[in-house]
Parts: structure tokens; sequence; C-alpha cells
């Protein structure tokens, strides 16, 4: 990263980006979008098997559980 400064009015500028405080698009900052929604089906994933789990062990029953019709 470089800097420099400069004093003046006939100073040339260059605009980088969207306006200042702005919001800026994602694929502006160089990411592409489609990353983005592999990432949200990971996660997603992750949850939901975290969720089917801990159903399976609180609610499941064991193999030598009583049930049925006696």
């Amino acid at each position: 990263m470089l800097g420099a400064v400069a004093v003046g009015e006939d100073v040339p500028t260059v605009t980088t980006g969207g306006e200042a405080g702005g919001p800026v698009s994602v694929e502006e900052m160089g990411i592409p979008f489609h990353p983005h929604f592999v990432g949200i089906g990971a996660l997603l994933m992750m949850v939901v098997s975290l969720v089917f789990t801990f159903f399976v062990l609180k609610y499941g029953t064991s193999p030598n559980a009583k049930g049925g019709n006696d």
C-alpha cells in the first residue's frame, strides 16, 4: 500500500469503488456471489444435522426399549 500527500487545486484524483459511506456490492469487492450460496448451504447442513442428532438422542429409542403391541 502506498500513500502520498498533494497540496493544491490542480491535483488529479481517482475514485475507487462505490460512494463514500454507501453500500458496496459484493461483486464490486471482487467476490463472486456463488461462493456465498455454498457457504450458506454448508452452514445450513451443519445446523440441520445437529438438530436431527439432538432429536434422535432425546426422543429416539434403543433396541432394548420396550414398545410395540404387548
